[in-house]
This record gives structure tokens, C-alpha cells and sequence, in this order.
């Protein structure tokens, strides 16, 4: 069997055509922008030629499409939106319209229309056919979802949810989902996508899938440190009996090497509190068993910013750093963990 593994983040889209019987190293992968990035260059596009942009298609990721859009407006140019593309910029539609937006069902003939989304199918699909690989069936995508909360703050809701997850199990079985919950409206958006694609699918946040796919480095040994440090967010997690049992996130342009090390370190210690982490502008921190820094046996460190932060040595007071390679390739590591939570579903 084959699974087309899709991690999307705030700068990359990483794909991984896994086929059983074939080691990661020699399957087919791709490192290529991800489409909030895709369609930021779409709007800007529409900007440089005075044109206004009627964003159609789904709820996506924000980042550089939304700051696209905030240009476009600023340039005196007009953005229209579906309801559906509008959500991508805020849960409340109202404060959608404040910024601007006009929400409307259909394409105004002057505006040029640019497809919101996740995933682009279609483009994958003749990539493959470009290399003569087939599509599969079965297709795993990760993205990170805030959760739907048009009156409260995502990043509260977010990690209400997380904690939720740590407080059943906790194991990946309990991040990976077949029917996201109406709540992970971004999940539901990339399901429904694949659905109308005929394929298979399953969904997972980008944070879990990475930490379960970093551990999958052969060197990795628990209780584990598990750090993801990526282009928009780090988060940071014990991994102990294939559970992860403690976990906090923040934004990875706010953290310093010594801030990294301390928040890290008092999660290992179980000392860590949800508000020192939200009020410095994180998402939170929850902890159900912490083993104490000093019985940590590695620091499994993956992410496309990582060594911004080992090369300060400073990771090094908690355990053996590993930077993870997961397949024999740090950039894959949501994939792996992908395919780890497709294979634990069947």
C-alpha cells in the first residue's frame, strides 16, 4: 500500500510518497512552498497589476496570504471573499469586514480570482504524472488549526484542546483524525477537499505529527525532549512510553536561545505553567507527567530553524542533542509522523 503524506507549514508544503516495502530514504519527496505562500504571490501579482482579487475556495492556513491581502487593501485595491475564504483571516466575519474584506458569494467580473486552500491536488497529482509515480488513494495532511472561535482567543481554544488530548491518552492514535471535529474548522476544510478528490483521507496537527515522526529517529531515547522549531511556531514535548506527556508552544520569532532552554527545562520538570508561556505571547503549556530534566535521556531537535538554536550549546545542559533525520531527512519529519498515525489507524 501507498500514502501521500503531506506536512503544510507557515514557509513549506513537505510532501512523502511512502510506499510499504521501500525504505524513506529512496521514496519520492518534495520540499516546495506551501500555498498560503502560493497564494500571497498570487495577490501580490494581482496588486502589482492593479487588480482587485476575489479569494475563492476554502479556510487555509493565514500567514503570507493574509498579509497579502492587508497590502492589497493598503495599495487602495479591493479583496473580495466567500464566507468560506473569508474565515481565513479571522473566525469573526465582522472583524473580517472592519479590515475591509468585502464578503461576497461571487466573483465581481473586474476582479482577478485566486483559490484558497491547503492542498492542490491537482498540481501534486501532475507532478507525479511529470515522474511517472501514480497518486495514491490513501493521502495523511497535517496542518496546524487554531480551532473556530470567533469569541475567544485561538490560542486559548487551541491548547484547551491539546490538553484535552494529553488528559485521555495522549499516544498518536489520539491526534490522528478520520472526522476532524467541527471545532478544527481548517481540518475539516482539507478533509473535505480530499473528499470531493475521492481520496482517502486522514488529518493531523502539524505539531503532534512532527514529535511523533522526530522520535522515529533511530537515535532518539525516552523520556525525550522533543523539539519542533519551525518557521511560524516551536513546540516543545516529553515523549515517554510513546505518549507524549508534556507539551508547551510558542512563536518562534519571540523565543531566544536562553528562553528556549528555560521553558524547556521546566517542562521537563513539570514546573511550567500555561500562563507564564500565553502571557509572554505563546499558546500555552500543560503538563500530565514530567520525569525531571535530569532523568531526560535525549533532546530530539527538528525543524527548519533548529540550528538557530543548537548552535548556542545551551540545549546541551538537558541530554545528548540529536538533530533529528527522521527517514534521513530533518524536513520530513511530519511526514514520518504521519504515516506513523496512518499505521496506527490500521
Amino acid at each position: 500500500m501507498a500514502l501521500l503524506a503531506v506536512d503544510v507549514g507557515a514557509g513549506t508544503q513537505d510532501v512523502l510518497l511512502f510506499e510499504e516495502g521501500m525504505p524513506p530514504e529512496n521514496s519520492a519527496k518534495m520540499v516546495m512552498p506551501s500555498q498560503t505562500v502560493i497564494v500571497g504571490r498570487k495577490i501580490d501579482g494581482a496588486r502589482l497589476r492593479g487588480r482587485d482579487v476575489f479569494l475563492t475556495g476554502t479556510t487555509m492556513g493565514g500567514g503570507a496570504s493574509v498579509r497579502a491581502a492587508k497590502r492589497h487593501l493598503e495599495a487602495g485595491l479591493r479583496v473580495f471573499a466567500t464566507p468560506k475564504a473569508a474565515l481565513t483571516f479571522n473566525d469573526d466575519l465582522e472583524r473580517v469586514r472592519r479590515m475591509g474584506v468585502l464578503i461576497v458569494e461571487d466573483a465581481p467580473p473586474e476582479a482577478e480570482v485566486v483559490v484558497m486552500g491547503d492542498l492542490d491536488t491537482p498540481a501534486i497529482r501532475a507532478t507525479f504524472e511529470v515522474f511517472g509515480l501514480d497518486m495514491p488513494k490513501d493521502v495523511a495532511v497535517a496542518v496546524q488549526d487554531h480551532g473556530y472561535s470567533p469569541d475567544r482567543s485561538n490560542r486559548i481554544v487551541r491548547f484547551e484542546e491539546m490538553a484535552r488530548v494529553l488528559d485521555s491518552v495522549g499516544d498518536i492514535r489520539s491526534f490522528v483524525h478520520r472526522d476532524p471535529p467541527p471545532l478544527f474548522n481548517r481540518m475539516v476544510a482539507v478533509k473535505e477537499m480530499l473528499d470531493g478528490a475521492g481520496l482517502s483521507s486522514l488529518v493531523m496537527d502539524t505539531g503532534p505529527a512532527a514529535i511523533f515522526g522526530a522520535v522515529q529517529d533511530p537515535r532518539s531515547r525516552e523520556p525525550a525532549l522533543v523539539l519542533n522549531i519551525g518557521n511560524g511556531h516551536t513546540i516543545g514535548a516529553v515523549v515517554a512510553g510513546e505518549r507524549i506527556t508534556a507539551l508547551f508552544e510558542h512563536h518562534t520569532s519571540a523565543l531566544t536561545a536562553e528562553k528556549l532552554l528555560r521553558f524547556s527545562k521546566r517542562l521537563c520538570d513539570g514546573t511550567i505553567k500555561n500562563g507564564e508561556v500565553f502571557e509572554d505571547g505563546g499558546h500555552g503549556a500543560h503538563v500530565v507527567e514530567a520525569p525531571g530534566a535530569e532523568k531526560i535521556r535525549s533532546v530530539v531537535v527538528t525543524g527548519p530553524n533548529r540550528e538557530r538554536f543548537i548552535g548556542s550549546g545551551l540545549l546541551g545542559e538537558l541530554g545528548p542533542v540529536i538533530s533529528a533525520a527522521p527517514g534521513g531527512d530533518m524536513m520530513i519529519a511530519g511526514c514520518i509522523g504521519l504515516v506513523e498515525g496512518w499505521k496506527a489507524l490500521r
